[in-house]
């Protein structure tokens, strides 16, 4: 009975060593063949077949409207943009001009009094800013004080009364930069009842309000009982002015191209090339060539056409028109 317990141990062993072993000698069933999936690529389409515009998408990711920029660029355009932003933020003025009321007077700063009013110059042929307010020409309403008149006669503002919509005056500041205003209207308001947030306050116009008295004197405030304001909005800025590049030179037209000299500045993006026709004497946009590719176009030149080069700053503000010089 032993015997015959033992030899079925062993039987089973052995069949339990085969299961184990088995997947070892690499006896399995053979699986059916995966077959690799191939992978297509697109060949690259070679360098010298891309246009100048593809080649410079794929060198400079950044752009500033249609013009590539090196990524380096954009640090230093940055520094440039900011640079003309201050410039177009407002001035301290230093001289105010009226010439259609026959004003040339200095400006000096004033704040306020202890009664809460604005202080206006002891000097009644200078005018008054108000240094608390707003810069002249910044976002907002600057306001400028004069006396009309004084113990001996008449002062700086005698006249603003005669100010009338679209006349026009220049503010100065003392580095010479002018800023030219238009007056947009006249009010006069009852001292206690003037709306001092609309003469003083917040705006999104460029505005310069000038204040003198107006009104009956009274003897017991010693003052007129009015003040006249006048409004005015900023047109003209000198520093505006120089936001435009110069033009490029050298134009040159052959049978089959237009070549130009590059601006040396380093505002300047890119040039845009023009066709004007010589009949009606509309434009209209031929190429953008961007900093770093060569100044000129491929171009047959149509005999009742003209062409015209401009440069582009940073602030996409376009140079005057450079035409093909006439031989």
């Amino acid at each position: 009975m032993r015997q015959y317990l033992i030899m079925g141990l062993a039987t089973a062993l052995c069949i339990t060593l085969f299961f184990i072993l088995d997947p070892l000698n690499g006896n399995n069933p053979e699986k059916p063949e995966t077959k690799q999936q191939e992978t297509v690529q697109t060949a690259a389409k070679p360098a010298e077949q891309k246009t100048p515009s593809e080649r410079l998408d794929t060198q400079y990711k950044d752009k500033i409207a249609e013009f590539p920029v090196r990524p380096a660029q954009q640090e230093k355009l940055s520094e440039l943009r900011q640079e003309r932003l201050d410039n177009l933020e407002g001035m301290k003025p230093a001289r105010i001009s009226i010439p259609s009321i026959g004003v040339d007077a200095a400006i000096e700063e004033t704040g306020v009094l202890d009664n809460g009013e604005m202080g206006v110059p002891e000097d009644v042929d200078q005018v008054g800013w108000f240094e608390p307010g707003f810069k002249a020409g910044a976002e907002g309403n600057a306001v400028l004080a004069g006396h009309v008149d004084s113990l001996t006669g008449p002062a700086v503002f005698y006249e603003l009364d005669q100010l009338e919509k679209g006349d026009q005056f220049t503010l100065t500041d003392a580095d010479g930069r002018e800023m030219v205003f238009e007056v947009r209207g006249t009010s006069s308001y009852i001292t206690d009842e003037a709306p001092v947030e609309e003469i003083f306050g917040r705006s999104d116009q460029r505005m310069v309000n000038l204040i003198t008295c107006t009104g009956d004197f009274n003897r017991d405030i010693g003052s007129h009982e009015e003040r006249l304001v006048v409004s005015a909005e900023l047109i003209s800025d000198s520093a505006m002015k120089e936001q435009a590049p110069d033009a490029p030179d050298n134009l040159k037209l052959t049978a089959s191209s237009l070549s130009w000299h590059a601006v040396r500045d380093d505002a300047v993006i890119g040039y845009r090339v023009y066709e004007e026709d010589l009949e009606s004497g509309e434009s209209e946009q031929l190429a953008t060539v961007s900093l770093f590719e060569r100044k000129s176009i491929p171009l047959e030149a149509d005999e009742s056409k003209r062409y015209y080069v401009v440069a582009v700053n940073v602030d996409l503000k376009e140079s005057k028109k450079a035409y093909i010089p006439e031989e």
